[in-house]
């Protein structure tokens, strides 16, 4: 585990000298690698523990309830119970997730493959969150280039919050498939070593896993919408939600971002996610995993969007998968806390 942090999810494209705005073509990968999601979150196949157990059995109508009212539509039955899933996030002990995302990306006449990591581990008390993305294959401008390029670690701990920034280029390894980097730095004095409650991340608009308002009627089309209960081999029993969004619906719920609302709507969230402007989804499919406790277990997502990033009119087509772990195993924050701590 510490390998994969400090190496490996220590997670991105190198930044090659490029003059203004020419295109620049990153580094070439032939084909991506698919991760073991085991050696980033060991637990992530097991069901949640006792202490996350208890805090979904305090919850009157969780997603088994709500699957089994046959009052309900299915596509009904499925926005709720993503709406709960949600919510259980912020409600359970603790929890720990890796966002693996890749896809094609368009800016202008430009193209590339664009590849998008995260791990977050997160409790009450700590919160350990990387981000890496880096675009490969590509012949994006500089400005272009930096706009798709990130790494950050945001950690809070003992009520202080420390950001880090990577002080090397990002790479693709080619052997696991993650983003990496050797070397990180502060990434400033204001976001070093200030107040910040760990508990305060833990909030509805950072717990979606999607830009999707569960709240908006007929936001999951009916057709071709399924649930299925399911166990794993140890007879761990879950649901498994497959389904489509209405993009008409979504692209209709396009209220402002406002930064003070815990809940935004659909285009909101996906043009703040994005940096962009009048942006519109043209397909978002769905696998969703749920414990049949209402604790999410896996996401497989299939999405495109187009609209204006920066000065650039852009489009994106994107498979996401998404794998969490409910066990104090994956909470370890060590190497988090040694990279913090080898800054000056």
């Amino acid at each position: 585990m510490k390998k994969f942090l400090s190496v490996a999810l220590v997670l991105a494209i190198a930044l090659t000298m490029c003059l203004g705005f020419v295109a620049c073509s990153g580094q070439n990968v032939d084909k991506l690698t698919d991760i073991k999601y085991e050696t980033i979150l060991a637990d992530y196949l097991e069901y949640p523990d006792a202490a996350n157990l208890a805090s979904m059995n305090a919850i009157s109508r969780n997603v088994a309830e709500i699957l089994a009212d046959e009052s309900l539509s299915t596509a009904d039955r499925i926005a709720a119970a993503m709406y709960r899933s949600t919510y259980n996030e912020i409600d359970c002990e603790y929890f720990a997730y890796f966002i693996d995302r890749s896809g094609e990306t368009k800016m202008n006449s430009n193209h590339g493959q664009l590849i998008y990591q995260r791990l977050r581990r997160q409790s009450d008390s700590v919160k350990d969150d990387w981000t890496l993305k880096l675009p490969i294959n590509h012949n994006f401008d500089l400005i272009a280039q930096n706009t798709l390029t990130t790494a950050a670690i945001r950690y809070v701990k003992d009520g202080k919050y420390y950001r880090m920034s990577n002080n090397s280029d990002i790479v693709y390894n080619t052997e696991t498939g993650l983003l990496e980097v050797e070397q990180w730095k502060k990434e400033s004095n204001k976001n070093w070593n200030r107040d910040e409650d760990a508990k305060s991340s833990r909030s509805y608009k950072e717990a979606r896993k999607t830009c999707i308002n569960w709240k908006i009627e007929g936001i999951v089309k009916s057709e071709g919408a399924k649930i299925e209960s399911k166990a794993d081999d140890n007879g761990n029993k879950y649901f498994e939600l497959t389904f489509s969004i209405d993009v008409d619906k979504a692209n209709a719920d396009n209220a402002a971002y406002d930064e003070k609302k815990d809940e935004n709507s659909t285009i909101g969230m996906l043009e703040n996610d994005n940096g962009g402007k009048n942006m519109t989804y043209e397909y978002c499919n769905l696998v969703v995993q749920i414990w049949d406790c209402g604790l999410a277990k896996q996401y497989s997502v299939s999405e495109s969007w187009k609209g204006t990033i920066v000065a650039y009119s852009g489009s994106a087509q994107c498979e996401s998968t998404i794998v969490f772990s409910y066990s104090m195993a994956d909470q370890n924050d060590s190497v988090a806390a040694s990279i913090k701590a080898g800054i000056k």
